[in-house]
């Protein structure tokens, strides 16, 4: 259904994007946009596979559905998503404050 940002293959898990919409929904509901605590006020990006042929992984955004190349920023728990420039959370796994 997706196509990979990396390769255009078939690297995306369409059984992960499915799971991280579904358990997304229950973020918009119980948002707090006026908080303090970052993963309140933004929905965490989805891990939803890794390319084929580079083992990079794939990222995907709750906005405007659609999966990215991931990345991160030293020192920063947020990133922008690069098709619609919403900010999301990036997973705590994916953390780095070194």
């Amino acid at each position: 259904m997706y196509s990979c940002p990396y390769c255009g293959g078939d690297c995306i898990n369409d059984e992960a994007v499915n799971l991280y919409i579904t358990m997304v929904k229950k973020f918009f509901k119980y948002q707090n946009t006026e908080s303090d605590i970052t993963f309140e006020r933004y929905p965490t990006v989805g891990e939803v596979g890794e390319c084929k042929k580079t083992g990079e992984k794939i990222y995907f955004c709750p906005y405007c559905k659609k999966p990215f190349k991931a990345y991160y920023e030293l020192e920063k728990v947020t990133i922008n998503c690069p098709n619609c420039n919403k900010t999301l959370c990036i997973p705590p796994t994916n953390r780095t404050f070194c």
